[in-house]
């Protein structure tokens, strides 16, 4: 049985790991591989991301350290313009929201003869119909907890967390205010004691 990396395997993956069912960082201003994935998606028949505010994006994220510095870390497609086959380095959420699976890489039958043979194959073995080899040759499906993009965005994230730097700090630092005024209280109390008292 091959796993189905829909949303209800995506889900529960999600319980196990004990986060969010969905990236907390998807969204085009947050995570660059989410923009890149929904700006080239515009290039495979999805609506386009509009061309002022796709460009605006563009040079936001080309001077981001999480930009892709090589061709291989990049997201891509290849096949015919308008018509690509392969969908490489996507980020899973843009993916799941085109064509139903959180995947990273997507890849097309070569042609009818190689999909027909797979469609028999599956139809013998009783393949469930949201099996995705029904429609892709290849599919590599990815939680997001395992994107390399959300690795650096969730350590950041709690790298500036102000509740996670309080647990961090010693006990007196959490009272630091309290523990200076509570002091000029005590002082000036003991001088006015002193000179009128």
């Amino acid at each position: 049985m091959v796993e189905v990396p829909d949303l209800s395997c995506y889900s529960q993956i999600s319980k196990e790991r004990g986060v969010a069912v969905r990236c907390p960082f998807a969204t085009v201003e947050v995570c660059p591989r989410y923009y890149q994935s929904l700006s080239l998606l515009g290039e495979a028949g999805s609506t386009k991301i509009p061309l002022g505010e796709d460009a605006r994006l563009l040079a936001k994220w080309r001077t981001s350290d999480l930009w892709p510095r090589t061709a291989e870390q990049a997201t891509s497609l290849f096949g015919p313009a308008g018509n690509p086959h392969r969908f490489n380095n996507f980020c899973p959420e843009v993916i799941f929201e085109r064509f139903g699976y959180f995947a990273t890489y997507l890849a097309q039958y070569a042609d009818e003869i190689d999909m027909a043979l797979v469609h028999d194959r599956l139809s013998k073995g009783s393949a469930p119909a949201n099996d995705p080899r029904w429609s892709w040759a290849s599919v590599s499906g990815q939680h997001y907890t395992e994107c390399p993009v959300y690795a650096v965005l969730a350590h950041r994230a709690k790298a500036v967390d102000p509740s996670s730097q309080q647990a961090h700090l010693p006990w007196w630092r959490k009272y630091l205010v309290e523990l200076i005024v509570g002091l000029i209280v005590a002082v000036v109390g003991g001088l006015v004691l002193k000179f009128f008292g």
